[in-house]
């Protein structure tokens, strides 16, 4: 059986291009999403947004990305900054 985590990332108006910071990583799926909408609430609400990732543990994407994480929370396809 697989073992999965799952990694909480804040981008700064939902921009990669911008200042982000891990949040957590956790075996949970429910914890993440949680952890996710308490950050994105502490910090204004849409000035940080989180991208919620699961990882399956010992694999590596390298020389293969189909091996890469599933998304489960995604960033918003425009930056927040754009539409305010």
């Amino acid at each position: 059986m697989k073992q999965l985590v799952y990694t909480i990332t804040a981008y700064r108006w939902g921009d990669r291009e911008s200042h982000s910071y891990v949040v957590g990583v956790t075996r949970k799926k429910h914890d993440a999403l949680k952890a996710a909408d308490v950050e994105e609430a502490h910090r204004g609400g849409r000035k940080y947004i989180c991208e919620v990732l699961e990882w399956t543990i010992d694999v590596t994407m390298a020389g293969n990305r189909a091996n890469g994480p599933k998304t489960i929370k995604a960033l918003p396809k425009q930056s927040t900054l754009a539409t305010m």
